[in-house]
């Protein structure tokens, strides 16, 4: 069986026949296998709605959480996935590397001196090392220490699943070992891959692409002599999203018809820094935030995500929303 046939693979639960010795202990079998659990029924339903939302526009602003939530705890680590959870965030954009002997962490530097205790290449340190070290509160940068650890990717997918989508952002060539992991403890369809690269280049090195979550990155340079021919490139393999990075305000409203026409969602960052800028919106959101949406992105990638979360509960806005299939 391929990787790609693991990810799709779905393990079917049956209710087995037991001989009927007693009626009421037939009954009661039966009924547990009718009759899911009210737990299991929400966590059905939850996943159910991850996956809705994922798979296209939906009528609402969807919110990313840079790195997860991490000015509540620690950045790329459990907790900070945990939080978004408990703040109604949609999905959580995490980094992933690999130690020396090949465990897959997350982590957003190539080096370990920022966010935690440690210091030196984390390609040059086996996990033992690594799952001793401390992350530091936020981003690090000389911040306190916590209790918190580096986590591996296997216990991010186990945390998240069911309970909130994720944008991994791999650092280096770890295709084969992401994907194994997240057919054995994730779900691949709460799971949105990203790469800034020409479609022909996306298929060489994943010619599984066009069965999974994918969003191109799209640079506004790049895009602004043919918006159109850039876009329509990568219809083959029907993109759930488009990351845009705009540089100038006036071309948000350029690229957005031509996402809308794909029933895709349109992705823009509004980190510190760029033409959307998340300090502005700490004082004037509808500038920021308020200006996207009206722009028609329905996906906002945040360093304050409970800040935007709050907005959009306020204003309630409405955006596209496609039929499913779309």
């Amino acid at each position: 069986m391929t990787q790609l046939q693991r990810f799709f693979a779905r393990i079917s639960c049956a209710c087995t026949r037991t001989p009927a010795i007693l009626a009421l202990m037939l009954a009661v079998a039966l009924a547990a296998c009718v009759q899911p659990a009210p737990e299991l029924a929400s966590a059905s339903l939850r996943t159910a709605e991850l996956e809705r939302r994922l798979a296209g526009p939906d009528g609402s602003v969807m919110v990313v959480a840079h790195r997860g939530c991490w000015r509540e705890t620690s950045e790329n680590s459990l907790d900070a996935i945990e939080a978004c959870i408990a703040a109604g965030v949609d999905m959580v954009e995490l980094d992933v590397r690999a130690t020396r002997d090949g465990q897959l962490v997350l982590l957003h530097d190539a080096t370990l001196d920022r966010t935690t205790d440690g210091s030196g290449p984390l390609d040059q340190m086996d996990w033992a090392e690594v799952s001793k070290l401390h992350l530091r509160e936020g981003q690090g940068r000389g911040a306190p220490l916590t209790d918190r650890r580096v986590p591996t990717l296997e216990q991010t997918l186990a945390t998240a699943k069911g309970r909130i989508l994720i944008n991994l952002d791999a650092k280096v060539d770890l295709t084969d070992q992401v994907l194994a992991l997240i057919a054995e403890h994730g779900d691949m369809d709460q799971i949105l891959f990203k790469a800034e690269a020409p479609l022909g280049e996306v298929l060489q090195y994943a010619p599984w692409v066009g069965e999974v979550n994918f969003q191109p990155i799209l640079r506004e340079p790049y895009l602004a002599s043919d918006p159109q021919g850039y876009i329509a490139s990568y219809d083959p393999i029907r993109p759930v999203s488009y990351e845009i990075d705009v540089k100038t305000r006036a071309f948000t409203p350029v690229v957005a018809p031509l996402i809308r026409e794909r029933c895709a969602r349109f992705w823009v960052n509004s980190l510190s820094g760029r033409i959307y800028d998340d300090e502005e919106a700490l004082t004037d959101p509808g500038h920021v935030w308020g200006a996207l949406v009206e722009q028609g992105v329905d996906a906002i990638q945040t360093d304050y995500p409970l800040l935007l979360r709050a907005y959009l509960d306020k204003v309630q806005p409405t955006t596209l929303r496609c039929p499913p299939g779309r």
